[in-house]
């Protein structure tokens, strides 16, 4: 067999030794700086001491409150800021005019 199509297994057993050892000795450089200061900055001192998360009693009507107001929002006229000139079309109406200025700007082209 040619030289050059042969694997040397020892070779690579210390590639293999060398990477083992590289991890380890990273595992416990990450374990002896930890030990040395302590927890981060932002670490509660106590797991326990957060208190826990309330919960909705009655989320359907806020639910429902909240997609009224977003369809509301998506099919009605309004100012967003009368000062600007800033305002609210329905979203249908603002999809055919959109549609409607790119076809004219197809014709023209």
């Amino acid at each position: 067999m040619p030289e050059s199509t042969r694997l040397d297994v020892r070779k690579i057993g210390w590639g293999a030794c060398a990477i083992v050892c590289g991890i380890a000795f990273a595992v416990a450089g990450a374990w002896l700086l930890l030990r040395a200061t302590g927890p981060a900055g932002n670490t509660p001192p106590h797991a326990n001491s957060a208190p826990a998360p309330r919960l909705q009693t009655a989320p359907v009507p806020e639910r429902a409150a909240y997609f009224a107001e977003k369809e509301r929002l998506t099919t009605g006229y309004g100012w967003v800021d009368h000062e600007a000139g800033v305002a609210r079309i329905p979203l249908a109406e603002a999809m055919r005019l959109t549609a409607a200025r790119a076809a004219r700007q197809e014709e023209r082209r």
